[in-house]
C-alpha cells in the first residue's frame, strides 16, 4: 500500500511539472538557507566547548567606576585571589606583546603569549610532539602551534630540542600544539613562559606587583558547586580594598565570566581574540526560520491552489470507496516525497555554496555527510512535508464527489482567503528583511564613512622602536615620498590609556576622567588632526615635555594639549581654553598644574561604537621616557613595495636582530568593523533569497491562476481586450495582496529598526525612505514575475484555448 502511495505521488508529480518544479526549487533553497545559518550558528554556540573543564573555568573581567568591561587585569590578581578563596582551585595566567624572532638568517615579527606553567591544565589542546604538562615548566621553553612549527622549520615532527632566538634570547622548542579542529576563544600563537613577560614587556618591573597595572588576563578554575554570584562579590571587595585610592578610579570589580559563554555574551573589551555578536547570531536563527517558512507557504499555497485540477481525482476515488484517511495519507505521502526530493537538493546546494560562505563570514565550516545529518534531514524534510502539505490533503479528501464528478469544484471563499493570506505574509517577510538591510547597511556606511578626527589614509605603524627612533626618523625625512614621522603610546584604533583625572586648577573637586596618549613631536600633523586653538609641541619651548617629579608633585613641568571634548566638560570654548591651568593627579599622585596649550579635534581612537573620550596629550621628550610604543610613518602619494622594502633596510641597518613588521592604518580601521561587515553582507545576501523564494512563489501561483483563466482571456481577447490591458488584469490581483503586506509589517519594521539603531551612540537619523523603497521594490518583484506569465497568456492565439469547447 505505502509503495502504492509513493508510485501515484511519482506520477502526480511528474503531470505537473510545472508546479512540480517551482515547489521543489523553493523548497530546496529554503532548506538550504537553513542548513547554513544552522551551521553558522552552531559554529558560533560551540566556542570552547570542547575543553574538558570548560564548565569549571571563568575569566575575570574588571570593571572600574562605570567603564566598559576589560578582560585584562593585574598580574598579581590570579595568584592572590588562588591562595584566599576557597571556591578558586587554581588560576592562570595570558599576557601578550610582539617579539622579534631570529632564526637562521631571517628575523620574524610574532604576536606571542606568555603563559603560567599550568596553561595546558586548563586548555587542554592536543599536542603532536611535546608532553603538556611540562612543556612550559622551563624558563628557556618555547611552545609553537602547528603553523608557526611548519614556518620556521618546515615540519611539524622531530623539532623537539631545536632552538629560536627571541628578542637575542635562545629558547628551546618543548612542545608543538596541534591546530585545533574546534572553535575557541583562545590565541593560536607562540607560546613562552610567563615569568619572561616581565623581561621582555614590562617598562618597569615595578608593575608586576601593581594593583592597578593591568596587563594579563586571568582565567580561573572554580570548584563544583561554586556560588559564582556570592563568589564575585566577595572576590571584588578583595579587590576594592587593595586597589582603592591607589589610582583615580573610585570603584573597582571583578566579573566571572564563564568560560562557554565568552564568545557571544559578553561586552568585554581588551579580549584575546574578537567576540562575536549573541543577537546577530540570534537574528540569523529567526532568519533562518523565516527563510524556511517562506518555502513551506510557496509549497501549501501551490498545493492547494492546484487542488482544484485533482477534484474529479478525488470524487473517482470516493466513489470507489476511499476512505478520507486514505485520501489524507495519499496527498501527505506526495507532500514528504516533495520535500525529501527537495532535502536531497538542497545538500548539494549546501555543499556548493558553503565554500562562497566560508569566505563570505571568514569561518571554516565543514559539512560531514553523515548518519547524524540525514537523520536530522530526513526529519526536517518530514516536519516540512507534513506541515506544508496537511492543509491540501484535507481540503482534498473533504471535496464532495458528487459535486466533483459534475465539474463543479469551486474554490471556497476561505481557501481563496488562505492563498491570498499566504501571499501576504510572505511579501510581510520579505519586506521586513529589506527594511532590516537597508537601514543596517546605511548605518554601517555611515559609521564607517563619518568624520574620525583624523586622516588614515597613507599611515603605517611599527610596533616599537623607540631605541633608534631618533636616527630613523633623521633618515626617512629625506626620503622625498615621506611627509611626517611620529611615535606615541597608543594611535587611531588602539585602546588609550583611561587612569587619568584632571580638574580645572580653580575648581579642584570637580574631577573628570580622562583619556591620555603620550606622544613625540608631529604626532598632530601625522595623523591630520586638526588644532582648533592654540599651538603644537615644539622643540622651540624647552617645558613642553612632561615630566612628573614623585619627590615634589608641585614642581612637575609639561604642557598639555587637550581635545574638544574636554575642552567642553571642562566649561571652556577650544580659545577659552588656551593658556588654562589644569590640575592633574590623584590616588597616590600628588596634585599638579599643567598649562593647556592648543585644543585639538576629537578623534575616534577605537571605534564610533564607542563615545569620544575626553584626552590630554603630553610631549614625551623621548621615547623611553613614556613608553611611546607606536612608530607612526605618513606618506604622500605613491608608496610602493620598492619604498618600503627601503624602510625596512633602514631598520634592520639600525637595529638587525628586531623585525621590521608594519600595519596600515586604513586597514587597522576596517578590521574593527569586519564583524559588522561580514553580518550585514550575510543579512543582505539571505534578504536576497528571500526576495527569489517569494518571486519564486508568486510566478508558480500566477502560473497557476493564468492557466485557469485562459479560456477568460481568449473570450476577453476575441471581444477586443488589449494585450496592457490583460496584463493588467493578471497583475492587479496581486498588486492589492503586496502593498497590504507592506501596510501591515512595516510599523514592526519601523519599531525593530529604531530599537536597533538606538543602540548607537553616532548614528543616522530614523530614514524613511527605507519603508518606501521596500513597497516599491515589492510591487516591482510582483509585477515583473506575475508579468513574465500574463504577457505569455495575453498574447496566445484564442482559438488555442476555446478548440475543445
Amino acid at each position: 500500500m505505502v509503495k502504492l502511495f509513493f508510485i501515484v505521488a511519482w506520477r502526480n508529480l511528474c503531470r505537473e511539472k510545472l508546479i512540480t518544479a517551482i515547489q521543489l526549487a523553493g523548497l530546496a533553497i529554503g532548506i538550504a538557507c537553513f542548513m547554513l545559518i544552522r551551521l553558522y550558528v552552531a559554529h558560533e554556540q560551540s566556542y570552547n566547548q570542547n575543553f574538558s573543564q570548560a564548565e569549571n573555568i571563568y575569566r575575570l573581567d574588571l570593571i572600574r567606576d562605570q567603564n566598559r568591561p576589560q578582560a585584562l587585569t593585574p598580574l598579581r590578581l590570579g595568584d592572590e585571589l588562588s591562595q584566599n578563596f576557597d571556591d578558586i582551585l587554581d588560576s592562570t595566567r595570558i599576557s601578550r606583546s610582539r617579539v622579534s624572532v631570529k632564526h637562521q638568517q631571517g628575523v620574524y615579527s610574532e604576536r606571542v603569549q606568555y603563559v603560567d606553567s599550568n596553561y595546558f591544565e586548563f586548555f587542554d589542546f592536543e599536542f603532536i610532539e611535546g608532553d603538556p604538562l611540562t612543556a612550559m615548566s622551563g624558563p628557556s621553553s618555547i611552545v609553537l602551534p602547528q603553523e608557526a612549527a611548519i614556518k620556521y622549520f618546515a615540519a611539524d615532527t622531530g623539532i623537539i630540542g631545536k632552538t629560536l632566538t627571541v628578542n637575542g634570547v635562545e629558547f628551546q622548542v618543548t612542545g608543538v600544539v596541534k591546530k585545533p579542529a574546534f572553535a575557541h576563544t583562545m590565541s593560536e600563537t607562540v607560546l613562552l613562559p610567563g615569568e619572561r613577560f616581565n623581561e621582555f614587556a614590562l617598562a618597569n618591573p615595578a608593575w608586576a606587583d601593581s594593583w592597578t597595572f593591568n596587563a594579563t588576563v586571568t582565567f580561573v578554575k572554580l570548584a563544583p558547586g561554586a556560588q559564582v554570584a556570592g563568589l564575585q562579590a566577595n572576590i571584588s571587595d578583595y579587590y576594592q580594598q587593595r586597589a582603592q585610592g591607589l589610582s583615580s578610579y573610585k570603584s573597582y570589580r571583578l566579573n566571572l565570566e564563564a568560560m562557554t559563554k565568552l564568545h557571544l555574551y559578553t561586552d568585554t573589551s581588551r579580549t584575546l581574540i574578537p567576540q562575536g555578536s549573541g543577537v546577530m547570531v540570534t537574528a540569523f536563527s529567526i532568519i533562518a526560520v523565516m527563510i524556511l517558512l517562506l518555502a513551506c507557504v510557496n509549497f501549501t499555497n501551490l498545493a492547494t491552489a492546484s487542488a482544484m485540477r485533482r477534484g474529479k481525482d478525488v470524487g473517482v476515488r470516493k466513489s470507489l470507496g476511499a476512505s478520507k484517511l486514505q485520501l489524507v495519507v495519499q496527498y501527505l505521502s506526495e507532500a514528504v516525497l516533495q520535500t525529501t526530493l527537495a532535502g536531497l537538493l538542497a545538500l548539494v546546494l549546501v555543499w556548493g555554496a558553503l565554500p562562497y560562505f566560508n569566505q563570505l563570514m571568514e569561518v571554516n565550516l565543514s559539512f560531514d555527510l553523515g548518519a547524524a545529518v540525514l537523520a536530522q534531514l530526513l526529519v526536517l524534510t518530514s516536519i516540512v512535508g507534513v506541515v506544508a502539505g496537511l492543509y491540501p490533503a484535507f481540503y482534498l479528501s473533504n471535496l464532495s464527489p458528487a459535486l466533483v464528478l459534475k465539474g463543479v469544484v469551486n474554490s471556497s471563499p476561505v481557501g481563496v482567503m488562505l492563498r491570498q493570506g499566504l501571499i501576504v505574509f510572505q511579501f510581510a517577510i520579505a519586506a521586513l528583511l529589506l527594511v532590516a538591510s537597508l537601514g543596517v547597511n546605511w548605518q554601517m556606511s555611515y559609521i564607517q564613512n563619518m568624520p574620525q578626527g583624523y586622516d588614515r589614509e597613507g599611515v603605517i605603524v611599527i610596533n616599537g622602536g623607540a631605541d633608534i627612533y631618533n636616527t630613523f626618523k633623521n633618515q626617512l625625512l629625506r626620503n622625498p615620498q615621506v611627509a611626517a614621522v611620529t611615535m606615541s603610546h597608543t594611535v587611531p584604533t588602539k585602546a588609550t590609556r583611561t587612569s587619568n583625572v584632571v580638574r580645572r586648577a580653580d575648581n579642584v573637586d570637580d574631577e573628570i576622567q580622562v583619556g591620555s596618549n603620550p606622544v613625540s613631536y608631529d604626532f598632530f600633523a601625522t595623523y591630520g588632526i586638526k588644532i582648533l586653538a592654540g599651538r603644537d609641541f615644539s622643540r622651540d619651548f624647552s617645558n613642553d615635555a612632561y615630566r612628573e617629579n614623585e619627590q615634589d608633585w608641585k614642581s612637575s613641568t609639561g604642557s598639555i594639549i587637550i581635545n574638544e571634548t574636554l575642552a567642553t566638560a571642562l566649561g571652556w570654548g577650544a580659545d577659552q581654553a588656551v593658556g588654562k591651568m589644569l590640575t592633574l593627579g590623584g590616588g597616590d599622585d600628588g596634585l599638579h598644574n599643567h598649562q593647556v596649550i592648543a585644543v585639538v579635534e576629537d578623534s575616534h581612537y577605537i571605534s564610533v561604537k564607542t563615545a569620544v573620550p575626553a584626552m590630554i596629550y603630553v610631549l614625551s621628550g623621548e621615547p623611553q621616557e613614556l613608553s611611546l610604543r607606536w612608530l607612526s610613518v605618513r606618506f604622500k602619494e605613491g608608496v610602493n613595495a620598492s619604498l618600503l622594502g627601503e624602510l625596512e633596510q633602514t631598520w634592520l641597518s639600525l637595529s638587525p636582530d628586531q623585525a621590521f613588521t608594519f600595519d596600515w592604518i586604513a586597514t587597522e580601521f576596517a578590521s574593527l568593523y569586519r564583524n559588522e561587515s561580514r553580518q550585514s553582507q550575510l543579512l543582505n545576501v539571505f534578504t536576497l533569497i528571500a526576495v527569489v523564494v517569494t518571486a519564486i512563489g508568486l510566478f508558480g501561483l500566477a502560473a497557476f491562476n493564468t492557466r485557469r483563466r485562459v479560456k477568460e482571456i481568449a473570450i476577453r481577447k476575441i471581444l477586443g481586450a488589449g494585450t496592457a490591458q490583460l496584463c493588467f488584469m493578471l497583475v492587479n490581483q496581486f498588486s492589492v495582496l503586496v502593498v497590504l503586506a507592506n501596510v501591515l509589517v512595516l510599523p514592526l519594521a519601523y519599531w525593530l529598526l529604531r530599537d536597533w539603531l538606538n543602540g548607537f551612540i553616532y548614528r543616522i537619523d530614523m530614514p524613511y525612505s527605507p519603508f518606501v523603497l521596500s513597497t516599491l521594490f515589492s510591487l516591482l518583484v510582483a509585477y515583473v514575475t506575475v508579468m513574465v506569465i500574463a504577457y505569455r497568456a495575453a498574447n496566445a492565439t484564442p482559438v488555442d484555448a476555446l478548440q475543445y469547447e
